[in-house]
């Protein structure tokens, strides 16, 4: 350990066993940085000149402090870390929390702080001072049992223990670990981490990197990984010293509903609003949970919903009020297997309405699941040994019925795989005996299914699925008129492959949608399929203007909207022709669209 001497602001190296043995003690500075620190390599060279005054001062009165209170030696960050050494770097935060533990005194300097806590003026000045946003601040705050408050005029303001309830407003923290009376260590993991969810730091790792001690853990330093993969390695190294499940007690507000998540938080600042959460005791056996190359392994007690979801209970129970036999629930959805179901360990799910907790009393069957951290790769994408096209949602068969599901000759007969069990089945728009599943047939172009649809006037249409290519799913949407159709062969060279969406046509507008969902060793594709009939509503009004012109031209003589015009001979013995065809028009008209 490096020391600076207070005397004569001269660096020193004590080893841990010199320490001990000599009972050196110490004093430790906590600040916060500015933009011209004094840092070691100016100690080294005698360069405190050229520093700013602002930054000489703060060293100078620390030092003379220390001496004031009888200490020969002070540690302060700027000065006693030689940052150019990655190796020196990385140890020294990694030993910061057992440095500000074992010193005798800290000395928390607010720059800008006010000279006095007696207004309440000056008690909210101080709570605005920077040193209570700043990151590393909150560990030099927890370690040490004794901390003096300095202005920053560097009066004493006062101790930690006297002025507890103050920084207990102030920082979330707990009067009684301010005041020395309950451990670090024995409070919530999700209480903990409230403590840093509003305090920043100047790299986004170090986000990470300065909760280390205050969990109890250690990691190597790897500048340039990311706020986000730090916090994740933060969180995965506290779940092999803790099983404490309120690390999953967090709620990130800015996430939409249905977006996908781990279990694990992106930043502390999820935990901004779990400073009540607290662990059951560990009053059950259960397996240890641990982060695997399928994602994150953990038994939960999950319950199903009739949306699909599941609830999930955390050991915790809920607050305020912590009921008896109440346990904080967190909401899952089902990646493989099928939705809504449960019961097959191993399966992968994804937290889901992370802005949320629910609660329940019965925690449901206790289930073995992964949950892969990255739910931007999602566990059902990839190759399986089945992949199988199911149909899944279609339109009310009232107006648009299915008359054939058209395969390929050579799977025509086969033993198609069982559909996948659905909530809703398709058969509410797929007559039986037809097909709900059938294989994909991978390759460029390749037409693997026809669903031929029959609208409630003879016409119909044909909705194709196949491939672009591989395993990337294409549709297309076939006019055909009045024709029939018996073989997908003869669509084949109709199919221009394209992805899932929307297709005009010039009589109906098609959308269909894919959800991929992995069961065992298949992949099913759940296709939903949606008919909008834009040639009759366009008609619609087209035949009304026709109809309303005629009725004119037999009442007025005009047409063309009320334009007058001569007729010659022929055209009135024409008109004569088609007024006696015009009651037939007219019922065929209405009768089209009486229903």
């Amino acid at each position: 350990m490096r020391l600076l001497e207070t005397s004569t602001r001269k660096l020193v190296e004590k080893t841990p066993e010199e320490m001990r043995k000599k009972y050196i003690s110490y004093a430790i500075l906590s600040h916060t940085w500015g933009p011209d620190e004094v840092v070691y390599y100016d100690i080294i060279q005698g360069t405190e000149d050229d520093r700013s005054l602002r930054s000489r001062l703060k060293v100078q009165n620390a030092c003379a402090q220390a001496l004031i209170d009888g200490y020969q030696y002070i540690w302060i960050d700027t000065c006693c870390i030689d940052k150019s050494s990655s190796a020196e770097l990385s140890e020294a935060i990694n030993s910061m929390y057992a440095w500000y533990r074992d010193a005798a005194e800290c000395y928390a300097f607010l720059e800008g702080a006010p000279d006095a806590l007696e207004t309440a003026e000056q008690k909210d000045e101080f709570r605005r001072n920077r040193w209570f946003m700043r990151g590393w601040t909150l560990q030099e705050l927890l370690a040490p049992a004794r901390v003096v408050f300095f202005s920053g005029s560097w009066q004493i303001l006062g101790e930690k223990k006297t002025i507890s309830p103050l920084l207990a407003r102030i920082t979330g923290v707990d009067e009684m670990v301010l005041a020395g009376e309950r451990a670090v260590i024995s409070v919530s993991v999700a209480k903990r981490m409230s403590w840093a969810a509003r305090r920043q730091t100047t790299r986004p790792e170090d986000v990470s990197y300065c909760l280390m001690g205050v969990f109890g853990v250690n990691m190597p330093m790897l500048y340039g990984e990311g706020g986000e993969c730090a916090f994740l390695r933060l969180q995965e190294e506290i779940m092999k010293h803790s099983d404490d499940q309120s690390l999953f007690a967090w709620a990130d507000l800015d996430v939409p509903p249905e977006e996908p998540r781990g279990l694990l938080a992106t930043s502390p600042a999820a935990f901004a609003y779990s400073n009540s959460m607290l662990p059951y005791h560990d009053w059950e056996p259960r397996e240890p949970y641990s982060m695997t190359n399928r994602g994150l392994r953990i038994q939960l007690h999950l319950t199903g919903r009739d949306d699909g979801l599941f609830v999930a209970a955390l050991d915790c129970p809920v607050p305020p009020d912590y009921r008896d036999s109440s346990f904080l629930a967190i909401y899952l959805r089902k990646l493989s297997g099928n939705a809504g179901e449960a019961g097959r360990e191993g399966q992968h799910y994804a937290r889901v309405q992370a802005g949320s907790f629910g609660s329940v009393q019965q925690r449901g069957r206790l289930e073995t699941i992964y949950v892969r951290q990255d739910q931007r790769r999602p566990v059902n994408e990839g190759v399986f040994p089945h992949h199988i096209l199911q149909l899944r949602n279609g339109p009310s068969a009232n107006v648009y019925r299915v008359i054939s599901v058209l395969l390929p000759r050579v799977n025509a007969t086969d033993d198609v795989s069982q559909p996948l069990s659905l909530r809703q089945s398709a058969r509410s728009w797929v007559p039986d005996p037809l097909p709900l599943a059938f294989p994909l047939l991978k390759g460029v172009g390749q037409l693997s299914a026809a669903v031929v649809f029959e609208r409630d006037d003879g016409e119909r249409l044909a909705v194709l699925i196949g491939s672009i290519g591989g395993f990337v799913l294409a549709f297309d949407a076939v006019e055909l008129g009045d024709e029939e159709c018996h073989m997908l062969e003869d669509l084949v060279d109709d199919f221009e492959p394209s992805a899932a969406g929307r297709f005009e046509r010039e009589h109906h507008s098609v959308r269909v949608s894919v959800t991929s969902v992995a069961q065992g060793s298949s992949k099913y594709y759940l296709i939903d399929i949606g008919i909008e009939d834009i040639w009759r509503s366009m008609r619609v009004g087209d035949m009304l203007i026709e109809a309303t012109d005629e009725l004119l031209s037999r009442v007025t003589g005009t047409v063309n909207r009320g334009v007058s015009q001569v007729e010659p001979v022929e055209e009135a013995v024409s008109r004569e022709q088609a007024e006696n065809e015009e009651p037939k028009k007219l019922s065929k008209f209405w009768r089209r669209f009486r229903t």
